[in-house]
């Protein structure tokens, strides 16, 4: 069985020194990261690597905290979202049914509210 896997951009972050994050640029220019996500069609519905940022995270910024949004400069672009992304896939929200976190911070994980009915697999340690 083949699977198709779709990269998403589920956040923008705009770090300071853009010399030193993307290799190029001045000391003092915004940097690019994106939220690296993956969406997975498998056999059985749609598996979610990761969620980026969030609805939650787009209503209410200050959930990122103060110094790490004030740092890192996040986009919040409502277009960026998981949700959105499926979507603009042709996909519904209940197709995904299940989430794979490879870590939790709040870049990867704000937007898993976004998935009530998904199962969330993380590793317990």
């Amino acid at each position: 069985m083949a699977l198709r896997v779709h990269h998403l951009n589920c956040g923008t972050l705009r770090p300071p020194s853009s010399k030193f994050f993307n290799g190029r640029g001045g000391i003092f220019a915004r940097g690019r990261l994106v939220c690296h996500c993956l969406l997975v069609e498998a056999k059985d519905g749609l598996i979610l690597v990761d969620t980026g940022f969030g609805f939650g995270d787009i209503a209410d910024p200050k959930r990122i905290g103060g110094m790490n949004r004030f740092i890192t400069k996040p986009r919040f672009d409502e277009a960026e979202t998981a949700v959105s992304q499926v979507v603009r896939l042709g996909f519904k929200l209940e197709d995904v049914r299940n989430i794979v976190m490879t870590h939790l911070d709040l870049d990867h994980a704000g937007g898993l509210a976004d998935f009530p009915e998904a199962q969330v697999h993380v590793l317990a340690p």
